[in-house]
């Protein structure tokens, strides 16, 4: 009887053993595709937003035409140097320029009156709450505070980022101290959308896909490079 239960037992352990191997390939399999997806989605990003400094300058009917409107401003108009970003609130890449670079920018070069700087909107399409944020932030600067909310929608960015936004867009204005029914209405009107759409054709005009994106006097540099990068290209600027 002990003879013939070994067989089987045997042919039953190679059974379970195959069972197990296969499963663990399987595993090892969905692990390997889940991984190269996000190593896609992290490239496409990183392929729109740009990290590499790029040289190129604008005409100067193309420079005037950038500089003709803005959805938020920042130091003097003697300035000798003008810095336009076109950024998109949902662009992780936008957010990692403003933690690393835009404060000590403002610190040395705007509020010392060395630069004005300018801000204008390039929601991107694939990124669905981008252009009501956009939105949402001159509706605060009709009240004042357009980069107290700009400041407030980047250290935000991962809670309205997915899903609906607007009541959290409703709640961050409470919590700057706007007047809720104005900025409610504003948002709710679409009051900016237009404009918003306005800054994203001058953008394509332009043959801008990407962000962030600047303009230091008219010369170009993408993506949320090292602060020395800026600092250079803005001293050149100033020394020119």
């Amino acid at each position: 009887m002990q003879n013939k239960i070994q067989p089987v037992l045997i042919g039953l352990l190679v059974i379970a053993s195959f069972a197990i191997g296969s499963m663990w390939t399987e595993l090892r399999t969905l692990k390997s595709g889940s991984k190269s997806q996000k190593q896609v989605e992290e490239k496409k990003e990183g392929e729109v937003a740009g990290e590499e400094a790029e040289t190129e300058e604008l005409s100067k009917e193309q420079w005037e035409e950038l500089m003709s409107s803005s959805a938020g401003v920042k130091g003097s108009d003697d300035a000798k140097v003008t810095m336009v970003e076109l950024t998109d609130y949902q662009c992780p890449f936008c957010k990692r320029y403003v933690d690393d670079s835009l404060g000590q920018i403002m610190k040395e070069y705007v509020d010392t009156g060395k630069v004005k700087y300018m801000l204008r909107d390039l929601a991107l399409p694939f990124h669905s709450n981008a252009h009501i944020t956009a939105e949402a932030a001159r509706c605060a600067g009709e009240q004042g505070k357009y980069w107290e909310y700009h400041d407030k929608l980047f250290a935000s960015q991962a809670e309205w980022s997915e899903g609906e936004a607007s009541s959290l867009l409703k709640g961050y204005a409470v919590n700057i101290g706007l007047n809720e029914w104005e900025f409610n209405s504003c948002l709710d009107e679409g009051k900016y959308k237009t404009a918003v759409d306005e800054d994203i054709a001058v953008a394509n005009k332009l043959g801008i896909r990407g962000t962030p994106t600047f303009f230091i006097n008219g010369k170009k540099l993408v993506g949320a490079v090292p602060l020395a990068t800026f600092k250079a290209a803005i001293d050149e600027a100033l020394a020119e």
